[in-house]
């Protein structure tokens, strides 16, 4: 059986009215009522009563990976149960292509394989003969990425005194149930400058960067956290301005558990930029990453400007390769959106056959703790060129 997240409220991926989401990788999965994941892999199935998961995922041609009992209506999760389980009205359900009828252990994807490399616009398509799951030449790097914005950390300008620890549980439930490997918080902080822990928040055996900005009283916060399996080899973080409208960052030079085509190891940033210029960290990102950020180099967070203007955000502080198109490119921000509105939260990369693999914005969270500013949080997959075969891809 799949365990279910361990942290307060179990919250899996919902898609609600303002809520967005591309490209699934189960294309051909129906009869659902509502999709949960960023891929279309996990589904909540009702009218389920004398049929399973199982059942459900093979009529699609489609094995199953995980199967749970929903808490209510959406996609929250109350407990595991088996994929031959048959006792539930409704199930949250988890299919992977595979061979229907043959089941295993559902765990957290990590990473998941690919067939082929899918693109922005053309949703994969599973064919007959495709290689099995250990055959893969790709691999799915599964991000999450949220600014909380400070005002729900410090519980000021109206929001509750509840908001952090809320918000912060929330982030934990989303990232996890996404399956992510690799997650950045935003404003997610104990002060003006200190990232909160997301490990103590749950990401129980996670590796968590801290990108702290000290600027007088005030401040800023980031963080980066990596799951059990990845290697931190080098990190730091910093301001990335020298006066009022300096903003934090974070840097990584990591070895994933899997191996991504002529990058042996990966830089990660998770960058809040400036509404202005960067003018400061592209030394720091340059030393971290020794050589990495020239074509190995993903970065994720809040850009402060819409898709096209991350290029020059990207040279700024990273350099190296430009990255290709971002995504997602759509509104993110901010709670009220009656007052705010931007275009600044996406996830980029210079990787070298690496291709965008679906998003999902998700509706603003907690709205009843007055979430001053808060962005839509974000999970969105990278295809990385890679060779499955000499390693231990086993989900």
């Amino acid at each position: 059986r799949a365990a279910p997240p361990d942290v307060g409220e179990q919250v899996l991926l919902q898609v609600g009215a303002s809520g967005r989401v591309s490209l699934r990788l189960c294309p051909n999965l129906a009869g659902f009522d509502l999709q949960c994941s960023a891929d279309g892999c996990t589904v909540l199935a009702g009218d389920m009563r004398g049929r399973s998961c199982e059942n459900f995922c093979a009529e699609s041609g489609y094995a199953c990976a995980g199967a749970w009992d929903p808490l209510d209506a959406w996609c929250s999760i109350k407990e595991s149960v088996d994929c031959d389980d048959t006792d539930h009205p409704s199930l949250v359900c988890q299919c992977e292509r595979g061979k229907p009828g043959v089941t295993r252990p559902a765990t957290t994807p990590t990473p998941t394989t690919t067939t082929a490399a899918p693109s922005a616009t053309t949703p994969e398509q599973p064919s007959e003969g495709a290689p099995a799951v250990g055959e893969a030449r790709e691999v799915l790097l599964t991000t999450f990425f949220w600014n909380t914005h400070w005002e729900c950390s410090l519980g000021a300008s109206g929001a509750s005194r509840s908001c952090h620890e809320k918000v912060g549980e929330r982030f934990v439930a989303l990232a996890t149930a996404a399956g992510a490997q690799v997650v950045a918080s935003i404003e997610l902080s104990d002060s003006m400058s200190k990232p909160s822990s997301l490990v103590r928040f749950g990401l129980t055996g996670w590796s968590q960067v801290d990108g702290s900005c000290s600027a007088g009283s005030n401040g800023d916060a980031a963080a980066l956290a990596f799951a059990p399996g990845w290697e931190v080899l080098r990190s730091d973080g910093g301001c990335l301005r020298h006066d009022w409208d300096t903003r934090a960052f974070a840097v990584a030079l990591v070895k994933p558990p899997f191996v991504v085509e002529d990058c042996p190891s990966l830089c990660v940033v998770v960058i809040h930029a400036p509404h202005t210029s960067v003018t400061r960290g592209k030394n720091v990102v340059l030393d971290v990453c020794a050589g990495a950020e020239e074509q190995c180099a993903i970065a994720m967070g809040d850009w402060n400007k819409p898709g096209d203007g991350v290029a020059g955000i990207w040279e700024d502080l990273i350099g190296g390769r430009a990255p290709s198109k971002p995504e997602p490119d759509v509104q993110t921000c901010c709670w009220p959106d009656t007052s705010h509105y931007g275009i600044f939260d996406h996830l980029a990369t210079n990787v070298p056959g690496a291709v965008h693999a679906g998003n999902m914005v998700h509706p603003y969270q907690l709205v009843e703790e007055r979430p001053m500013k808060q962005h839509m949080a974000v999970t969105a997959s990278l295809s990385l060129p890679g060779d499955a075969s000499v390693t231990a891809l086993e989900k």
